[in-house]
């Protein structure tokens, strides 16, 4: 539902019920105040008359206090009915064409009470029983019954009046509401395309709002902020256009000078590494000493084989890829560490990702550098948090620690082949899954404060392969 038919529907209802709230206030004090006029008037007809029929009552006297009744019946068009009893308490005459009814007596009994009211429900409708004593001392009672036929005819007079009020009320909202919600949804629907525009990297562009109250201050907030998006955008592709080609001038440069030194020592390591394991069995060397002899040759020939993993384009083999499958693998095979290192790991939002196109044991080998350096950033323990989100073309994983975090005169170089900051370590494991990432069409990023933790963001597309 639009904001437009909301408002409308709402000032409508607030209308109708103001009026309806007012009508049914209004329709309460006239019945309040015609019950309570018609109860002074009917204990006035019902006194006068008392008094008047007292002495014919004693006397017996029946045609004069039936006259009396009857008077009053032609005089007062909205009595139902009379009846007075003797000193005994029997019914002495009465105004009921058919006879009295049997049980009339309990109707409004008064118990020695000098006036009573009664409102008795009938098939006529509510009639107020007036009852007053008419020879104090005895059972002599005279009972007169009053219809609310005034108050019924003022009520349905009422209702024609309330009806055509109700009627152009809802008009009058209706069309109040549809300029109000047109002053107030016009702006906003602008509002919402611009959202819109800024949504898609559209900054530097306006919104055209001319109002002097808050909606035109929220307008010149937006264009402000719209320009000074455009001006962070400006400068973060300049930054990023610098600091891609800076990257990949480092990385050819690498590339090659690294390829033909790997190339010249792969052949002497291989020798050496036939030579001493023949060695292993000489008298004149222990075993001992040629494992350890083989053990840093083996070290030197993995060094040489990351390195030329990491400069040798090799060939990519994409298939669909469950990013929280590879998590799950890698997060195995970093169990033991994560517990000598006292290391819980908390992942958020990973089941949920969509399937990626990649080269499955390339992502692993990113993931899993990550993860290491990871628990390598926190030898006190701590906890890993890994989650994950995406929009319509990226899909991204995040990898946070609470390690002591980058130095910042050091951010810039992480990604930087042969670069660490470890006692042992070669430096190419980032520079290497920068790489991967890179070759997949994606971004490997990274935000550290100092003291607080590192987050490694690998951002992939979705649903198409990059090599």
């Amino acid at each position: 539902m639009k904001l437009r038919t909301k408002i409308t529907f709402l000032t409508t209802a607030i209308a109708m019920s103001v009026v309806l709230l007012l009508l049914l206030s209004i329709r309460g004090i006239v019945i309040d105040t015609f019950r309570g006029e018609l109860e002074k008037r009917a204990v006035s007809i019902a006194g006068n008359l008392s008094d008047r029929i007292a002495n014919n009552v004693l006397l017996r006297q029946y045609f004069q206090t039936t006259k009396a009744f009857n008077e009053v019946l032609i005089k007062e068009k909205d009595v139902e009915y009379i009846f007075v009893t003797n000193e005994e308490g029997r019914v002495f005459t009465h105004t009921f064409h058919n006879g009295a009814p049997p049980d009339i007596l309990t109707w409004n009994p008064l118990h020695n009470k000098i006036l009573n009211i009664q409102l008795l429900d009938t098939g006529k409708g509510y009639i107020r029983d007036v009852g007053v004593t008419v020879l104090p001392g005895t059972k002599s009672e005279l009972h007169l019954g009053i219809r609310e036929d005034n108050l019924r005819q003022t009520l349905t007079r009422m209702r024609y009046i309330a009806y055509p009020i109700i009627i152009l009320v809802i008009l009058l909202g209706i069309c109040a509401s549809l300029i109000f919600s047109r002053l107030v949804t016009k702006p906003l629907y602008k509002f919402v395309e611009f959202t819109k525009v800024l949504g898609r990297g559209e900054f530097g562009k306006r919104v055209d709002v001319p109002y002097g109250d808050e909606i035109g201050y929220l307008a010149r907030n937006f264009n402000r902020l719209s320009m000074q998006l455009k001006v962070a955008k400006d400068k973060m592709e300049e930054a990023y256009t610098y600091t891609h080609l800076l990257q990949t001038e480092k990385l050819s440069s690498i590339g090659q000078i690294s390829a033909g030194l790997a190339h010249e020592l792969k052949n002497p390591m291989t020798t050496l590494k036939m030579l001493f394991q023949a060695y292993k069995e000489e008298p004149d060397m222990t075993k001992e000493d040629a494992e350890v002899i083989s053990r840093e040759i083996e070290k030197i020939d993995a060094i040489l084989s990351n390195f030329l993993g990491f400069v040798k384009q090799k060939s990519f083999h994409f298939s669909d890829i469950d990013l929280n499958v590879i998590i799950e693998h890698v997060l195995s095979l970093a169990t033991f560490d994560m517990e000598n290192a006292g290391i819980v790991v908390h992942k958020d939002l990973i089941d949920a990702l969509p399937i990626i196109k990649g080269d499955r044991s390339l992502l692993e080998q990113v993931f899993l550098n990550l993860i290491l350096n990871a628990v390598q950033a926190m030898p006190d323990g701590g906890e890993i948090r890994v989650s994950g989100k995406s929009d319509n073309s990226y899909v991204e994983v995040m990898i946070w620690d609470q390690g002591a975090g980058i130095q910042p005169h050091i951010r810039s170089r992480i990604f930087d082949p042969f670069f660490t900051t470890k006692d042992e370590g070669t430096g190419l494991g980032l520079s290497i899954a920068y790489n991967i990432i890179k070759s997949h069409g994606g971004k490997l990023l990274c935000n550290s404060n100092e003291g607080s933790g590192t987050v490694f963001t690998v951002r992939l597309p979705k649903g198409k392969e990059n090599g």
